[in-house]
């Protein structure tokens, strides 16, 4: 039988690592091409995901390929345990549901970090840019002394392209691959206002100024948004506690509920149901503010 080498593994990496960059390419040019409203694919989102929660940077080479083979073993592996030890197929298949849902929340709210941290950094970056542009036009070196008080992932992001302009000599290039990695619709608005203003030598503080009302604005709707989910997810997380106990107080008033629940085919498909509805308050409560 043969045996993988070192070579075929790093081909193999070799491999994976040119689809998420093919794929970054073609995104970026649809962009170029429709702006923000173009429909990114399935495989690009997992992608910006995992690079956004943190998982690609300690994984190293993983991808949407890798990371959804990996979950489809781990959810096949979870539901044999579970029809081995149950013998039941509704609750094998409940088990494998449930390890993929439960990866894509964790991946989704790791991402979401992501966004929040932008966030938080956008109005103290819009207050650096101002107070640098009064002793210096040039925005790169604007940049370097900002990126000093910046926390991740603007930070990072900011540094590469004070990188990219030095090496390449055209901030042009490197403000449009800037806007390519930046995942957030509202600093990609700003990012241009910026490059427009540094382009044709503009004053920086009126164009500040505008970008900073407009961000007080988005940041209001945001945390009035905010405070509405939240409110949403407390309902349902009340709705939730409060089923949970109905089904207790049943149990202990009717003798041998669980046994019916798990030992027949009409108590798995109560619970497969029950499980169904949980599945869809969590998506809820998980997913609801996704375009926020």
């Amino acid at each position: 039988m043969k045996e993988f080498s070192d070579e075929d593994t790093g081909i193999f990496i070799g491999w994976i690592d040119r689809r998420y960059k093919r794929r970054l390419i073609e995104e970026y040019r649809k962009r170029q091409l429709s702006g923000n409203h173009g429909r990114k694919s399935f495989l690009y989102r997992i992608d910006r995901m995992l690079d956004h929660s943190g998982i690609r940077n300690i994984a190293g080479s993983i991808n949407a390929e890798l990371y959804i083979g990996f979950i489809s073993v781990l959810s096949v592996f979870a539901g044999v345990v579970v029809m081995i030890a149950f013998n039941s197929f509704i609750m094998a298949f409940s088990m494998g549901v449930s390890i993929v849902l439960l990866s894509g929340i964790i991946l989704y709210i790791l991402s979401g970090i992501y966004y929040s941290r932008l966030n938080d950094n956008i109005m103290t970056f819009l207050n650096l840019i101002e107070n640098f542009s009064k002793t210096d036009d040039d925005i790169v070196q604007i940049f370097k002394k900002a990126i000093i008080y910046l926390d991740e992932p603007l930070k990072g992001m900011l540094l590469e392209f004070c990188n990219e302009a030095e090496s390449l000599g055209d901030t042009t290039t490197a403000f449009n691959n800037l806007s390519a990695r930046m995942e957030h619709a509202k600093c990609r608005e700003l990012l241009r206002n910026i490059q427009v203003c540094s382009k044709y030598e503009a004053n920086y503080d009126m164009v500040i100024k505008d970008c900073r009302l407009s961000m007080t604005d988005y940041l209001a709707i945001k945390a009035d948004r905010k405070a509405i989910i939240n409110n949403g997810r407390a309902e349902i997380v009340i709705l939730i506690i409060s089923a949970i106990g109905i089904v207790y107080l049943f149990s202990k008033i009717t003798s041998g509920m669980w046994g019916v629940l798990m030992n027949t085919f009409i108590g798995n498909v109560i619970l497969f149901y029950c499980f169904i509805i949980l599945v869809i308050c969590m998506a809820i409560m998980v997913f609801f503010d996704k375009r926020g």
